[in-house]
């Protein structure tokens, strides 16, 4: 039997250029709401969904898509960089800067391969100084980050970034201490999976219970960088060790 063989040709809003078919360049993944695909340096969204399913779920609309591509400047949140149309010139995704997860599994026993442990607290400081501004950033344009969770991360060269922008929700006021207490969680959901190995059933709880707290802290960010103190050398998994005893 031949193999069933898709075909779908998306233009670049920005400059009318053409993949004649999408489905023909390389998988990055895919969700329940659309498919990624490498088109050289880019990642190029293919969206699920008709235009009204996509608004009822929150999803990436195309005004949403535009808002985030001309109202935001962000440093490590993964944003819509142009606008993906189809052959009747619909909207049909989005393309993004395209980031390599040197973590990936799949690139075990490669020179790029790193585990996340193994970068420095330094990298991390850096890393969450950026997210400051980039969540700052969302505050002022009256975005809410949603859906956060442990696919959104991507370790790059140069640390961690957060992708999947689809549910954040644009056009919301007084988002401040929400966005305060996502930032939180992503610094805090990040430490607590490398504080989580070798843990017992009663160690996880008391650490979830610490997660919990520190989500809604307002001053979690600035005791975490005073708690690592100045030697930005330490290797991220060697930190974790002497937190994870404090808390456990």
């Amino acid at each position: 039997m031949a193999k069933f063989s898709q075909s779908k040709q998306v233009i670049f809003r920005s400059d009318l250029s053409v993949v004649p078919n999408i489905y023909d360049l390389p998988k990055l993944g895919a969700g329940h709401d659309g498919r990624v695909f490498r088109f050289n340096n880019k990642a190029l969204k293919l969206l699920k969904y008709d235009i009204s399913l996509r608004k009822e779920k929150d999803l990436m609309t195309f005004a949403k898509a535009t808002y985030f591509l001309d109202e935001l400047n962000l440093k490590r949140i993964v944003k819509p960089i142009d606008i993906l149309l189809d052959e009747e010139g619909i909207y049909t995704g989005y393309v993004m800067n395209c980031l390599d997860d040197v973590t990936d599994s799949k690139k075990k026993g490669t020179p790029i391969y790193r585990e996340v442990s193994d970068f420095s607290c330094g990298e991390l400081i850096n890393s969450m100084h950026d997210l400051i501004d980039d969540f700052n950033e969302l505050t002022k344009k009256n975005v809410l980050a949603t859906d956060i969770n442990r696919g959104s991360y991507i370790f790059t060269t140069d640390f961690m970034h957060l992708c999947d922008m689809d549910k954040y929700q644009i056009g919301l006021v007084r988002v401040e201490d929400l966005n305060k207490s996502r930032l939180n969680y992503v610094i805090a959901k990040f430490l607590a999976v490398v504080m989580s190995k070798n843990l017992d059933k009663e160690q996880l709880k008391k650490l979830n219970e610490w997660l919990k707290k520190v989500i809604n802290s307002r001053n979690f960010l600035e005791l975490l960088e005073s708690e690592i103190g100045t030697d930005y050398r330490t290797p991220i998994g060697e930190f974790a060790e002497y937190k994870v005893k404090k808390i456990v």
